[in-house]
């Protein structure tokens, strides 16, 4: 049976993140991604870590885990030649993946108006930080500005203390996910016979109304006037993050269904028969949330953490395990599901990488390409696909072009 988005063609333009990690998913699922980079090579080339934290084009981590499943093609959309050669690859695209500034593609002659003359049915994608239109539209946007404008940094971190950021590229990774979500729902319209769409993404707006909390804060506040704030450490009994004896676990304790569980699981059942027992966490005195809370840490310092979240999971209790890394790449759960996947790169060498998310029952996995190097496919494009000569090729090369 054919992979989902088998005969689906893709040019990627866009670098970073949010562009590579939407053409990554659609390439897992059986699109055919040609990654469009500059002779220089896309952005992320140039990020780290690093195979023997040496700089190389080809062993950047980041670029390795964005670009599997894709083929590259390198072309300078400077240059008027290099702006032809896009167009007729277009032509033959049903998708176009691009992160330029606002009104950047227009400018060079080869904007939404331009791809969709010939091809009606073109799914354009960009990705910017505030959108194409509005005030905001040309202002420039870093990972922290937009999850400080956009995400959930004004309620992360503690109230004494400056907002803190999560981790990582986390607003450019999901807006990867959203930008992906769209093109899928733009090409079921054109498979129903409908036409193509131009998606304008701004990985700020992707954010407001993701994540939890930060949804909830907003319609909260629509309502009732209300906004979160951040909470102090430990501030509700039994609930939340705290230390065990090898790392960290989130156990959902105090104040839920399952406390008189929790309990009888920290050797406290005596703790049942305080008045206190049966009210919300946040309406425990003083003097009762010190000894739930002691009894609970003292607990935990005896237990490993995936022990005592099993033990709590047992009981029905919800909690899960911070795992590092390390713990990640050895866990059971994720090896006996097939997380992980082997790959062999020539240049970064064998390495192991987070596999496919969806598991479907009549669809094929085939195994995972590695990433390409910088125009690896140049001649299979431009010899095959593109009839250029070696001599042409050459010229090209010789010009700046690709």
């Amino acid at each position: 049976m054919a992979e989902l988005l088998e005969g689906i063609r893709v040019l990627e333009l866009a670098q970073g993140v949010a562009g590579p990690h939407a053409g990554k998913l659609l390439a897992e699922y059986g699109a055919d991604v040609l990654k469009v980079e500059p002779p220089g090579g896309d952005e992320s080339r140039a990020a780290g870590p690093f195979k023997g934290d040496i700089p190389h084009p080809e062993t950047s981590a980041l670029f390795l885990n964005l670009n599997r499943n894709k083929r590259s093609i390198t072309l300078s959309l400077e240059t008027e030649e290099g702006r032809a050669i896009f167009l007729r690859l277009a032509a033959e695209a049903d998708v176009v993946i691009e992160n330029f500034r606002p009104g950047q593609l227009a400018a060079c002659g080869i904007g939404y108006d331009v791809l969709s003359r010939e091809r009606p049915d073109l799914v354009l994608a960009s990705i910017t930080p505030f959108g194409q239109t509005g005030p905001w539209r040309d202002y420039r946007g870093s990972e922290i500005t937009l999850q400080a404008v956009g995400g959930p940094l004004h309620s992360n971190g503690t109230p004494t203390r400056e907002p803190a950021k999560l981790g990582g590229s986390i607003a450019h990774y999901h807006c990867g996910v959203a930008v992906a979500f769209a093109i899928v729902l733009a090409r079921l319209r054109v498979e129903q016979g409908g036409s193509g769409d131009w998606i304008d993404q701004a990985v700020y707006e992707a954010q407001a109304g993701f994540r939890d909390r930060r949804a909830i804060g907003l319609t909260a506040a629509g309502y009732a006037g209300m906004s979160s704030h951040r909470q102090r450490p430990a501030s509700r009994a039994a609930v939340g993050v705290r230390p065990a004896i090898d790392g960290h676990v989130n156990i959902l304790g105090g104040g839920s269904r399952h406390f008189g569980a929790l309990l009888d699981l920290i050797g406290r059942p005596d703790l049942k028969e305080h008045p206190d027992f049966g009210k919300l966490v946040v309406g425990y005195s003083p003097a009762y949330a010190e000894q739930v809370e002691g009894s609970y840490i003292a607990w935990l310092f005896e237990t490993p953490k995936k022990e005592a979240v099993a033990q709590a999971q047992a009981r029905g209790i919800l909690g899960g395990a911070i795992l590092s890394v390390a713990d990640l790449l050895s866990d059971e759960h994720y090896r006996g599901r097939g997380a992980f996947e082997a790959i062999d790169h020539p240049v970064a060498g064998e390495a192991e990488y987070a596999g496919r998310q969806l598991l479907l029952s009549e669809t094929p996995r085939p195994p995972a390409r590695r990433a390409p190097l910088l125009g690896e496919h140049n001649d299979e494009v431009y010899f095959d696909r593109l009839g250029y000569d070696g001599a042409a090729l050459a010229r090209l090369r010789g010009r700046g072009v690709i």
